[in-house]
C-alpha cells in the first residue's frame, strides 16, 4: 500500500483539476458549436454540386433542343421562300402553281408550329440558364459561408491550443513535484475511472459524486495520515483535506 504524507497527497487535488481542465479543452475543442456549421456547409456544397450537374446535363439538353428548333423553323422557311421565288418568276407550268402554292400554305402552318416549339424550347433554355447561374451564386456564397467558418474555427482552435499548452506545461510542473509511486498510482486509478484520480475528503464530505459509508469514514479515520487511501467502491484517490 503506498504512503505519502498528506501534502504529497493534497498535490494530487490539484493535479486532478488540471488534468480535468485538460480534458474539458479537449472536449471543447472537438464539439465546438462551429465544427457542425462546417460540416452542414460541407452538405450544402455537396448537395450544390449535385444539383449542378443535374442544371448543366438539363441545360445541355435544353441548348440542343433550341438549336434543333432554330434548324427546322430555319429549313421551313427557306423551303417556303424557294418555292415563293418559284412562283414570282413565272418558270413554273399552270398546272404547278396549285400544288406550289398548297405546299406553300402547308409550310405556313408548319412553320406556325415549329415557331411554338421553338419559344418553348427558348423558354426551357432560359430556365435552365437561370438555374444553372442560381447554383453558380449559390456556390460562391455556400464557398465564402466556408472561409468565414473556417477562420472561426481556425482562431477558436488557436485559442483552445494556447490553453492546453499552458494548462499542460502546469500539469508537467506541477507532476515533478509529486512522487514518482503516488503519481503513478494516481494515474493508474485515472485511467481506470475514465478521468478521475483523486477527489477531495473534508471530515465526512466528498468533493464530486463519490459516496462513502459511515463504516468507511470509520476506516479512514484510523488510517495513518501517510496512507493513500482508495474509496471502496471506484478505487479513486481520497485526500482528506483542511476540515
Amino acid at each position: 500500500m503506498t504512503s505519502a504524507s498528506l501534502s504529497d497527497q493534497r498535490l494530487l487535488i490539484d493535479l486532478q483539476q488540471l488534468d480535468s481542465q485538460l480534458a474539458r479543452l479537449v472536449h471543447e475543442r472537438h464539439d465546438l458549436p462551429v465544427l457542425a456549421r462546417i460540416e452542414a456547409t460541407v452538405g450544402e456544397l455537396k448537395a450544390n454540386k449535385r444539383d449542378a450537374v443535374v442544371a448543366a446535363a438539363s441545360l445541355a439538353e435544353a441548348k440542343r433542343e433550341a438549336t434543333h428548333a432554330d434548324d427546322e423553323v430555319a429549313k421551313v422557311v427557306h423551303r417556303a421562300a424557294a418555292l415563293r421565288e418559284l412562283l414570282s418568276s413565272g418558270a413554273a407550268g399552270a398546272r404547278d402553281l396549285t400544288a406550289i402554292q398548297g405546299e406553300i400554305d402547308q409550310l405556313g402552318r408548319r412553320q406556325g408550329d415549329l415557331e411554338e416549339a421553338q419559344f418553348a424550347a427558348m423558354e426551357a433554355l432560359e430556365r435552365a440558364q437561370v438555374e444553372v447561374d442560381r447554383l453558380a451564386q449559390s456556390e460562391q456564397e455556400v464557398r465564402a459561408a466556408g472561409r468565414e467558418l473556417t477562420a472561426e474555427r481556425d482562431a477558436e482552435f488557436a485559442r483552445i491550443d494556447a490553453e492546453l499548452r499552458d494548462t499542460q506545461s502546469r500539469r508537467d510542473a506541477l507532476a515533478s513535484a509529486i512522487p514518482a509511486d503516488l503519481l503513478a498510482e494516481y494515474d493508474d486509478v485515472r485511467r481506470a475511472t475514465g478521468g478521475l484520480g483523486a477527489v477531495a475528503l473534508y471530515g465526512r464530505r466528498v468533493e464530486g459524486n463519490v459516496e462513502i459509508s459511515p463504516q468507511e469514514h470509520a476506516r479512514i479515520a484510523a488510517a495513518p495520515q501517510d496512507q493513500v487511501i482508495h474509496a471502496e467502491d471506484n478505487d479513486v484517490i481520497l485526500v482528506r483535506m483542511e476540515n
